[in-house]
């Protein structure tokens, strides 16, 4: 009997050998390759975490926890929820980049700025509200006080026109950020959103005049750290899977100062040019398309238009119009 029992024992450690003796080595010897980690939120490239990030002149603190899961949520949604928003402004909208980088570098404003316009527009916590429009979400047209005279009426709103809108965003934003006393980018962004008294009355209550430390209501609170985010991605796409080829930028001819005797139809500018009248209202997007048409006179008065006309057909389109009686015929444009 106890031969018979040696002999079981031997078997089924032999069996256990045979069956499991390539687990147990490997167990023993140690993998050859550490398997990769599989985590399915995105995260911050290194590039940015071994070093100070800065962002608009101030710098902010990744090696802070709260901070950093803030911005890196932003991020995921950016990648996960609205990854069709940001394909569309890295593939499409960013070709009108170019005209916000001019602005911001004459106004002294910094060039992470490019970046903020797909978040008020497309991005924005609960959308655009109805009395705002256009790429920075301007509440109304900015008035002679800023060196503008924009209109908006049942033909056309100024704060559609991409040049125009940035140049009256840049006058608000620098007049928010002296009015706050601060020289935080960050806090002007978010007091425009807000409002610059929300956020001055935040600041003393908080006894604080970082973002970082004073919690917001809606708008600052997502945004900004989502604007951070877009940045990110848009700076490090390879890092994301984004390696979209870079849009040309959208150029064409500005003809300004044209004073018309009639109102002038999106149709005839497109006949003139042999232009699609689609691509008209693309390059004008400040007309209406209810309206179609740039009108001679608002409100009783005759007002000096700028037309956008495709590259190249500025001055051909200036011809035609004088041929045929949209300008005074001693106006020379």
């Amino acid at each position: 009997m106890p031969r018979v029992l040696v002999c079981l024992v031997l078997f089924v450690a032999f069996s256990l050998w045979a069956l499991g003796g390539t687990a147990i080595s490997s167990a023993v010897a140690g993998p050859t390759k550490k398997p990769e980690r599989v985590d399915p939120r995105h995260s911050l490239p290194a590039s940015i975490m071994d070093k100070p990030f800065m962002f608009a002149g101030e710098v902010v603190p990744l090696h802070r926890e709260d901070v950093r899961n803030r911005i890196q949520f932003q991020l995921n949604f950016l990648l996960l929820d609205a990854r069709s928003v940001v394909t569309l402004w890295l593939t499409e909208e960013s070709r009108q980049a170019w005209i916000l980088e001019e602005i911001f570098e004459k106004e002294g404003i910094p060039r992470e700025f490019v970046w903020l316009a797909p978040i008020m527009s497309r991005m924005k916590r609960g959308g655009v509200r109805r009395y705002e429009a256009g790429m920075w979400a301007l509440e109304k047209p900015c008035s002679s006080e800023s060196g503008l005279d924009m209109v908006s009426n049942e033909s056309f709103d100024d704060r559609l026109d991409v040049d125009l809108a940035t140049r009256c965003f840049a006058a608000t934003i620098k007049r928010v950020r002296e009015k706050l006393g601060t020289k935080s980018w960050l806090m002007a962004a978010a007091a425009y959103m807000a409002s610059p008294e929300s956020v001055d009355t935040r600041m003393q209550r908080w006894n604080s005049k970082s973002f970082w430390d004073i919690p917001f209501d809606d708008n600052p609170e997502i945004l900004i750290p989502r604007w951070i985010a877009l940045t990110i991605i848009g700076t490090h796409g390879p890092y994301y899977g984004l390696t979209f080829k870079k849009p040309a930028p959208l150029t064409f001819d500005q003809v300004t100062g044209l004073v018309l005797t009639k109102d002038l139809p999106i149709a005839d500018i497109a006949r003139m040019t042999g232009t699609p009248p689609r691509e008209i209202l693309k390059l004008n997007p400040k007309i209406k398309p209810s309206a179609g048409r740039f009108p001679a006179k608002v409100s009783g008065k005759n007002r000096a238009h700028t037309i956008a006309a495709p590259r190249g057909k500025g001055w051909v389109l200036v011809n035609k119009l004088k041929k045929e009686g949209f300008l005074a015929a001693g106006e020379k444009r």
